[in-house]
């Protein structure tokens, strides 16, 4: 497993934040299709499907975004891999002057390695090496072994990982809710609505999984102590499991017969 292990401190100015963002696009622009063979034979393996425009509008959605000084840590993050996701990981950290190591469990593992290759030879132009690395998931001993090079380890949406990962000792570990959405659906009037979600949640690379066929009380008490507690969504005509279903599902973000995030792009949480 590739972790970084010579914690150093980096500066770098707003200018040179621009042009990183501005030349990524135009490499992702030009290795478009090279980028989109690479899906084709990640989707053998994790069917999920790669949008090169998607990517190049989650760069875009930096540029108007300015560097906060802060003092450099070693950070692992954990997450499943969605390209998108990896974007704004990588431009958060050195917005903010942190060191990371991505961790992935092989979705879109070609994809990924691709375009953060791309991004390690930019940074290597404005002479700022060694801030970024990229790996699959091996195993919680590979992590034990590197954990004294690592100042924090965040687990974003990767849940399984956190709850491997969290006994490890003397390793500084949070979880992170995020881009999973827990969907309940309580009247068979509205399951089309559900997998019209659910849909629209695969193709945008949002995980979710439908709940049915439960009664109300055991679906509250699944989402609150095995769901991911990042956004939960409730679609049912009764007013009463409504109100509770506010009140009482834990996640980030409660919805009621909506899709939440229908044409946007899903921004990760701040917390680099």
């Amino acid at each position: 497993m590739e972790i970084l292990t010579k914690k150093k401190d980096f500066k770098i100015s707003n200018d040179v934040f621009q042009k990183i963002i501005r030349d990524w696009k135009s490499e992702i622009r030009e290795n478009r299709k090279d980028i989109e063979k690479l899906n084709q034979l990640d989707y053998e393996y994790n069917k999920k499907v790669v949008y090169v425009d998607r990517i190049i509008e989650t760069i875009d959605s930096f540029k108007e975004k300015e560097i906060c000084k802060k003092d450099t840590e070693n950070l692992i993050v954990a997450y499943y891999g969605d390209p998108c996701v990896t974007v704004q990981i990588c431009l958060s950290a050195i917005q903010n002057c942190q060191m990371a190591n991505l961790v992935i469990e092989d979705v879109c593992l070609g994809v990924n390695k691709a375009i953060i290759e791309i991004y390690k030879e930019i940074l290597k132009e404005y002479k700022i090496f060694d801030i970024v690395s990229f790996n699959n998931y091996e195993t919680k001993e590979k992590l034990d072994e590197c954990k004294e090079y690592i100042d924090k380890m965040y687990c974003l949406g990767n849940k399984n990982l956190y709850t491997v990962c969290k006994h490890i000792e003397n390793l500084k570990i949070e979880y992170v809710p995020f881009n999973i959405i827990d969907i309940y659906c309580e009247d068979e009037d509205l399951y089309e609505l559900a997998r019209d979600i659910f849909n629209y949640c695969y193709e945008n690379g949002i995980e979710s999984e439908i709940y049915e066929d439960m009664s109300f009380e055991d679906t509250v008490e699944t989402l609150n102590e095995y769901g991911e507690n990042y956004c939960s969504i409730i679609l049912t005509k009764n007013k009463e499991y409504i109100d509770r279903f506010k009140k009482e599902v834990k996640s980030k973000f409660v919805f009621v017969n909506e899709n939440p995030f229908k044409d946007e792009i899903i921004r990760i949480p701040d917390f680099l």
